[in-house]
């Protein structure tokens, strides 16, 4: 969500020795110290190396500054023996927050629901609908810099225009449309979008017997090929903007061969009780396609209104995957906006992770490109961009005691901390991250430590600390 701008200060100092006499025993279970790292990454961990607490909150293990001027001092230490101070990370909660509203990033004659594929630096793709297009269905646009874009032609026929998401492999484009609409994943493949002409078919990948689809692949790090899709049984999607509170996950190796229905355990199930009835809906006149699914198709009648989600993109950033799609609030008067879901499991259930903007119907696509990540929805008028999970506006320090008199005698320049982020060569949308660090190779040995940090600025978000991990050498 959009926060108002803030110009917060949070200050951070922490001394940490390498025997702990001053600490009750108690303490000393609370912070854990292996192999030379210290370790803050709990409660308890937190309260235990606190000394001092003034004007922020901490709850569930993160620190969350609430003033202008956030303080937080730590217990002193000394060690015993000189040690030398190799560097201080620090990790932010994983809460993607920091979206803002920006111009439409796509050329004004791509229309319908756009299928972003940045294939790596300076080579981004854009497949969407022409306007005015009536014989062809998707056509694909290239971009080096993510401003100006060269129109190539189509990759779709107008029969096989439903286009939901792409990836790439090796130099071949895998685009994947339903047909008929919201239903029967599809896949066509291209070795070249800029000739103009439709890819090859390769047919029906997942036969769903729930009817939904409007799904994402994402291929991970391994290579596996991931489908997030809608699971339409628990509701009447007709009433819900073709989206439901179930989602269904499946993989495959290659991208076309092994999809099965539910094959692990729900990304997302937000499903109200059923009343344990059914009843009948038919497909929109445009979801028809000749002897096949024609309808009435069933649904399990819920015991309430529910939260309906769909149109599924998903990223990994560090170790954290995030899903983005429709969010269809069961409140009347919220309108439809974009919502997002994080893991850090691609197998485990995926938490509630915020919502972005309000009123339209998204179909959002992701993407990282000329260091932003990007997130292009079917608009006409505006995207979002992020620099990131991370919330910038962190300068830390540190300091060493090298007499032994309890007494910080050098410190380093405040420095700015930040997570920086690279495209893993060979994938569409997984996403490295290097740790925010500060290094502290000048800083010499000494008998004890001290480090601060501080937070300035949070236009859009507020940075929220969950962990820091000291390591001596």
């Amino acid at each position: 969500m959009n926060l108002p701008k803030i110009g917060k200060i949070f200050c951070f100092s922490v001394i940490l020795l390498g025997c702990m006499p001053a600490l009750s025993t108690g303490q000393n279970a609370k912070i854990a110290e292996t192999n030379g790292i210290w370790h803050i990454n709990s409660q308890q961990q937190w309260e235990a190396a606190a000394e001092d607490m003034h004007d922020f909150t901490l709850s569930d293990g993160l620190l969350r500054p609430t003033t202008e001027k956030a303080l937080f001092s730590s217990i002193f230490k000394e060690f015993q023996e000189k040690r030398k101070l190799s560097s201080i990370t620090f990790q932010q909660s994983p809460q993607w927050d920091n979206w803002q509203k920006i111009a439409k990033v796509t050329p004004d004659s791509a229309v319908d629901a756009p299928v972003f594929v940045p294939v790596g630096e300076d080579n981004y793709w854009l497949l969407a609908a022409l306007q005015g297009d009536q014989e062809y269905g998707y056509h694909a646009w290239h971009s080096e810099d993510m401003k100006s874009w060269k129109h190539h032609g189509p990759v779709t026929s107008w029969r096989n225009r439903w286009v939901t998401t792409a990836e790439y492999l090796n130099g071949t484009f895998y685009i994947y449309f339903d047909k008929p609409n919201d239903e029967q994943p599809h896949l066509i493949m291209d070795d070249d979008l800029a000739d103009g002409k439709p890819g090859r078919e390769i047919g029906m990948v997942f036969d769903d017997p729930s009817h939904g689809s409007d799904m994402a692949i994402f291929r991970d790090g391994d290579g596996t090929f991931h489908m997030i899709y809608e699971d339409w049984t628990p509701l009447n999607p007709r009433e819900h903007s073709w989206d439901s509170p179930l989602a269904g996950h499946t993989n495959s190796p290659d991208g076309y061969s092994g999809f099965k229905h539910h094959e692990f355990k729900p990304p997302i199930d937000e499903r109200a009780p059923s009343t344990g009835s059914t009843a009948e809906y038919a497909p929109a006149s445009s979801h028809f396609v000749p002897n096949r699914y024609a309808g009435p198709f069933t649904y399990q009648i819920p015991e309430k209104e529910q939260d309906a989600f769909g149109d599924y993109t998903m990223i990994k950033v560090g170790g954290h995957y995030y899903l983005f799609c429709d969010y269809d609030p069961k409140e009347d008067e919220k309108s439809m906006r974009v919502g997002r879901w994080r893991s850090d499991d691609i197998y485990d259930s995926f938490i509630w992770d915020g919502e972005i903007g309000e009123g339209f119907h998204p179909d959002p696509t992701i993407g990282f490109a000329e260091g932003k990540f990007y997130l292009i929805v079917q608009r006409s008028d505006h995207d979002f961009v992020s620099s990131g999970p991370w919330v910038d506006g962190v300068e830390a320090r540190a300091g060493v005691d090298t007499d032994k008199d309890g007494q910080i005698d050098q410190w380093t320049e405040f420095q700015e901390v930040s997570e920086s982020y690279s495209q893993k060569a060979g994938f569409v949308r997984v996403i490295e991250s290097e740790p925010a660090k500060l290094l502290t190779n000048n800083l010499p040995a000494g008998y004890g430590f001290t480090f601060e940090f501080r937070v300035s600025g949070g236009e859009f978000a507020t940075p929220v600390m969950d962990a820091i991990q000291v390591e001596f050498e």
